[in-house]
């Protein structure tokens, strides 16, 4: 068969259809993999029926529409349930912080079996997504439109102009200034006494074992880590039971299910600023001998033998000198589904004498945080972790990245919480990159 005759095709043309089947992709010379793809199916009144309608890397599979790579979606006309009449795809540069006027060589190309287009969008600036062709109905049959419409309000509002729901920004929390004190008259001088001497603080010998829920008042626990000797072990882990997971009525799980989380605990330094991301990835696992004194056992990829949960964990010297987010990332690789789907997802944090696997014994103090998840957020920073005089603090409070943000969360300088960092580590496909991250050290931003 002689290859399809590849048509170019101008922006606002319409152009009928012969087949079924067709792929659509989005290149570009430069810079590689600044582009991905997302496809929307609408019905007639423009809007999709459910959040389900919106295809992209982390939900890359709806009836009659498939993500093959960052790049690329396959649409199946015949396959396409009967109230969806248009399919929009699109092209979007926020994961990697640029705009399509950065970008050089986008082109389009349409391709079926013996028919093939192609089409350039025109005069791209500052817009961060670009609405690049739809499929739609038209009589018995099916047109292509090129559309090039490019948005510069980025991927939330063109999600929301198509009814498909975006989590708001939660408030941000300001905190009030104190007020001044009240000028005093002098008084007359009087003998000073010597400041008091503080006493030891006393430490909890107490078992620690507590969950914490949405519903906990402060979403805040404590163990004291000064009551064990030098042998005792700390851990960091987070679990799940797997994408599709069954229960029993009392609670018990009785089928773990697949799928991966990809976990990352993200280090500041309180002294330098500086950060690293420790993950379950070679050449980024950590070493107990050097700061932050963490160590990744590895990345665990649906659940764990024996019929128990997956687990992905670290080890932790515990120092003063350092802050710690847990993050959790819903990568392309690891298919479609919130945070949430994965099996009752939970952050463990246990301190206490090693048992035979060298881990936390039966024994060991406990704080357990169970996870939610955010609508529309790729990222989930589920606890934030700090020693301080030998106590160590677990703030439960899952926090979620902006709404289609690649951006992971992390610590500013002065320690706050930050959740979308100009030059913090962006998420991207393993199966396309090999790693998870863009990067893995750098400094925090400053405290805005």
């Amino acid at each position: 068969m002689s290859a399809a005759t590849v048509v170019e095709v101008a922006k606002g043309s319409k152009t009928d259809l012969g087949e079924h089947r067709y792929t659509i992709r989005l290149d570009l010379d430069d810079p590689a993999g600044a582009v991905d793809v997302s496809a929307v199916l609408l019905t007639a009144d423009g809007t999709v029926r459910s959040d389900a309608d919106f295809v992209f890397f982390n939900n890359p599979v709806a009836p009659g529409v498939r993500m093959e790579s960052d790049a690329v979606v396959s649409v199946d006309l015949a396959a396409l349930p009967a109230d969806i009449h248009r399919v929009v795809i699109a092209g979007s540069t926020e994961a990697q912080g640029i705009r399509f006027g950065e970008v050089s060589g986008l082109r389009v190309s349409v391709a079926g079996v013996g028919e093939s287009m192609t089409f350039t969008p025109p005069d791209l600036t500052s817009e961060t997504v670009l609405q690049a062709v739809a499929l739609y109905r038209r009589g018995g049959g099916w047109r292509l439109d090129a559309i090039g419409q490019g948005y510069s309000a980025g991927l939330a509002a063109f999600a929301t102009e198509h009814g498909i729901v975006v989590d708001e920004d939660p408030t941000e929390v300001v905190a009030s200034p104190q007020p001044a004190a009240s000028p005093q008259l002098a008084a007359p001088s009087q003998p000073v006494a010597p400041p008091p001497v503080p006493a030891t603080p006393q430490i909890d010998l107490r078992k620690v074992d507590v969950v914490l829920t949405k519903d906990t008042p402060d979403r805040r626990a404590s163990i004291d880590l000064r009551k064990g000797d030098p042998g005792y072990v700390l851990t960091v882990g987070l679990e799940w039971d797997g994408r599709g997971a069954s229960y029993a009525p009392d609670g018990r799980v009785t089928r773990y299910g697949k799928g991966d989380l990809d976990v990352y605990f993200f280090c500041r330094n309180e002294i330098t600023g500086d950060y690293v991301v420790i993950s379950g990835e070679k050449g980024h696992q950590g070493d107990l001998a050097v700061w932050p004194f963490l160590h990744h056992q590895g990345d665990s990829r649906g659940p764990g033998a024996h019929g128990r949960p997956a687990t992905e964990q670290v080890i932790v010297r515990p120092t003063e000198n350092g802050d710690l987010l847990l993050n959790v990332y819903q990568s392309v690789d690891n298919g479609a589904g919130a945070i949430d789907t994965f099996g009752r997802p939970r952050v463990r944090v246990r301190y206490g004498r090693p048992g035979p696997d060298g881990l936390p014994g039966a024994d060991a103090d406990q704080i357990t945080v169970l996870i939610g998840n955010g609508k529309n957020s790729f990222w989930a920073t589920v606890a934030h972790i700090d020693v301080r005089d030998g106590i160590l603090t677990v703030d439960g409070t899952t926090r979620y990245s902006r709404a289609f943000s690649e951006r992971m969360p992390v610590l500013d300088t002065g320690g706050a919480w930050v959740r979308s960092a100009k030059n913090g580590p962006v998420g991207r496909s393993k199966g396309k990159n090999g790693l998870g991250l863009t990067r893995y050290e750098g400094t925090c931003p400053n405290p805005r």
